[in-house]
């Protein structure tokens, strides 16, 4: 009686034991298909995308389509000081828009293009292939991003997207956000600027992804910087992330100058010369 209750006993907590591997394995299969679905939902969450805005300059004609583009005029900022506001400076030539920097006459003259007015948007993946095919020791080419409708007033508060900046002879770029967080504060974590380098003398891909987020910067596919929305309780007063009204793209190739970022203009290395193949803006569903 007493090995038929120790046998009993034993058969009850061997079974229990298996039935508790069985359930644990069971759960373990089901907590791993259910992780397996959720990341096949986050991996598909961003497939359904739609092209908002894309210009391959392929029209014919030497003026870029002014459905989309407006030209840089001169104003009292470093970058935008010898803006000609002309063809002249930013053209369509064999495919390509065409910005310089040169001197004209004795008179600086730089090229530039925007969509202000034309296509402003909030949100999405901005890609430009571009070149520089000249450079010049004070030239300052850019593909950047300003707000045309800014949750924030002035800057830095307004904010600013820094896609590429190229100075001088530069083997690198810039990538950089700038806001009253991290310009005026001077508040440096997260990172807002890196160098990446670039293929010379070649067409090369510059990006930013744009969620609300986080800001995910890029050469040729490959990531140099993410910038994160922090969602600070004192938002309002910090100003991190004002990124979240309507943007639109610049595109230039400025001239600097004595006192300014790039630098003194070496006249004899001029024409400065970027060459943009194509633009895209596309959207994706979240």
């Amino acid at each position: 009686m007493k090995k038929n209750l120790i046998y009993y006993t034993l058969s009850t907590f061997i079974a229990g034991f298996l039935f508790s591997c069985t359930n644990e394995s069971d759960n373990l299969a089901s907590n791993m298909i259910s992780s397996e679905t959720t990341n096949v939902l986050e991996r598909n969450s961003r497939t359904t995308s739609r092209v908002i805005f894309e210009d391959n300059f392929d029209q014919t004609g030497t003026v870029p389509d002014t459905s989309k583009w407006v030209l840089c005029t001169a104003g009292t900022s470093a970058w935008n000081k010898y803006m000609s506001a002309s063809y002249d400076q930013a053209y369509l030539s064999n495919g390509k828009l065409v910005l310089t920097g040169e001197l004209v006459d004795g008179v600086y003259k730089a090229g530039g293009v925007r969509t202000t007015g034309k296509v402003d948007f909030k949100y999405g993946k901005v890609e430009v292939n571009a070149r520089f095919t000249q450079t010049a020791q004070g030239a300052w080419a850019a593909i950047w991003m300003m707000p045309t409708s800014p949750i924030y007033s002035g800057w830095p508060s307004c904010g600013e997207i820094d896609i590429m900046e190229q100075l001088n002879h530069d083997s690198y770029v810039y990538q950089t956000i700038h806001s009253y967080y991290k310009n005026t504060l001077g508040i440096t974590t997260p990172t807002p600027t890196v160098t990446a380098s670039y293929n010379v003398g070649e067409f090369n891909t510059y990006a930013v992804d744009w969620t609300h987020d986080r800001l995910v910067f890029s050469v040729n596919g490959v990531t140099t910087l993410t910038y994160p929305n922090l969602y600070l309780e004192n938002e309002s007063t910090q100003k991190q992330w004002p990124f979240d009204g309507t943007f639109h793209i610049i595109l230039n190739q400025a001239l600097g100058g004595a006192g300014t970022w790039p630098g003194a203009i070496t006249n004899s290395q001029l024409p400065a010369v970027m060459e943009v193949d194509w633009v895209k803006v596309t959207q994706y569903d979240e």
